[in-house]
């Protein structure tokens, strides 16, 4: 009988103990999903947001000149003598800009400077430059210097634009490589769950109705900006990757285990940028149609040979 006694104790104490941990497993959980619920409601914010067609974003990046191929450092050394800019504010550069599903509009801004010197409007089937702006800013620097430029380069007034073709001749080289520019990388819609996967490893910061979720791996800082307020609406996501070939090299040994991702040749050329992205429910991006009439084109891409034939 006293056997049987400290039998029923030992298993009355196993299902005390069973049931406090039981509890203590369910508190567990309702805590975690308190404190995972703003993540997973932020998740499905940005995948609402990002299924939106309208975005403006504002990057600043580094070139590598060794990486660059003998075409592209010609067209920037080119550029900077023609326009008398620096040629090291070629390499660090400031662009703003637009997106609209398949289409881009960019504003570049070298080193230093306030205004834009190229416009540009991009397509996976039309690229055009704004070539008034890139024109004025070469007849203001030519002119200084040479005055006599004055009578074979009038001032434009009209705003005008050059394919990638009419480029190609203004500065005899060759940009085979931005032909057919494809922005689906760009556009390619991330699911709730990916989101959430990464917000719940992030730390998080509270900031009045906002909540900042961030993130740094050594070679790259993410942040996610996302209004909390009566619902949830992702403001915006930012991205720093201050050496990118370091973390490109890292992103490829992960895809040798993933087996996924393939970060592209052309970003070799940079040395590091950051981006800050935003959302809006318009703001159509038209391609324009208004192209400079080719006696312009072959009137510029003249003077820009005498000048390389006569001072190198």
């Amino acid at each position: 009988q006293g056997n049987d006694q400290s039998m029923r104790k030992r298993r009355r104490k196993k299902r005390y103990f069973l049931r406090a941990m039981l509890f203590l497993l369910a508190a567990a959980l309702v805590a975690a999903g308190f404190y995972l619920y703003p993540a997973w409601r932020a998740a499905k914010a940005l995948q609402d947001k990002m299924g939106l067609p309208y975005g403006s974003f504002e990057m600043e990046l580094e070139l590598d000149r060794e990486e660059l191929s003998q075409g592209q450092e010609k067209m920037l050394g080119t550029l900077a003598r023609l326009t008398g800019i620096q040629e090291e504010a070629m390499y660090r550069l400031s662009i703003r800009g637009k997106i609209q599903e398949d289409k881009a509009h960019l504003k570049i801004y070298p080193d230093g400077r306030t205004e834009p010197l190229v416009e540009l409007y991009l397509g996976n089937d039309t690229n055009v430059i704004n070539e008034t702006m890139l024109y004025n800013a070469i007849r203001t620097n030519l002119t200084e210097q040479f005055g006599l430029l004055k009578f074979l380069m009038p001032a434009q007034e009209e705003t005008l634009y050059i394919s990638l073709e009419q480029v190609e001749q203004l500065f005899g080289i060759d940009l085979s490589g931005l032909h057919g520019f494809d922005l689906s990388a760009l556009t390619r819609k991330i699911r709730a769950e990916e989101y959430f996967l990464v917000l719940a490893v992030m730390s998080r910061e509270r900031q009045g109705e906002r909540y900042r979720f961030a993130l740094d791996t050594g070679q790259a800082g993410l942040g996610f900006e996302v209004q909390a307020g009566t619902g949830y609406e992702a403001v915006g996501i930012e991205l720093e990757v201050p050496d990118l070939p370091k973390a490109l090299a890292h992103g490829r040994k992960l895809s040798s285990l993933l087996g996924s991702w393939k970060p592209g040749e052309e970003l070799k050329i940079v040395k590091s940028f950051s981006m800050a992205l935003t959302w809006s429910e318009d703001g159509t991006i038209t391609i324009p149609t208004n192209l400079v009439d080719q006696g312009t084109i072959e009137t510029i891409s003249g003077i820009r040979a005498w000048i390389q034939e006569t001072f190198g």
